[in-house]
């Protein structure tokens, strides 16, 4: 099996790395991860170590964890970048962590779960 984990860097990534390595049913450290960060467009030109900090903080966790994973970092619009890695990789899943935002805050701002949900040939697990 091989997982792709959309992180950011926020509590909601922290909350879907802690499913993640709390669930021995579904994820089991013999299984490939890939830590995927795609930073937001206000970070795009900011020094790469704050994005690799991101990837790094995650990394560390799981591998407190027993987990082994790899990192990808891409350039893009979050949601595209998530579902062609997930294709290229040939990832049985996407795990994302969701922010949870209202009805309206998604209709103004748009949501990448939703952008995720809509646009993935494969399963994506959402953990809020």
């Amino acid at each position: 099996m091989k997982f792709l984990l959309a992180v950011d860097g926020s509590r909601y990534t922290r909350r879907m790395l802690t499913y993640i390595a709390s669930n021995e049913l579904l994820f089991r450290p013999q299984y490939e991860y890939v830590l995927f960060h795609v930073p937001p467009k206000s970070e795009r030109g900011m020094d790469n170590a704050a994005n690799e900090a991101v990837l790094e903080e995650s990394s560390l966790f799981l591998q407190a964890q027993g987990f082994t994973p790899l990192r990808m970092l891409r350039q893009g619009t979050p949601a595209a970048a998530l579902v062609q890695a997930a294709n290229q990789l040939q990832s049985n899943m996407i795990v994302m962590g969701c922010r949870g935002l209202s009805a309206l805050e998604t209709a103004v701002m748009g949501s990448v779960t939703t952008e995720v949900l809509a646009s993935s040939h494969i399963p994506v697990l959402v953990i809020r």
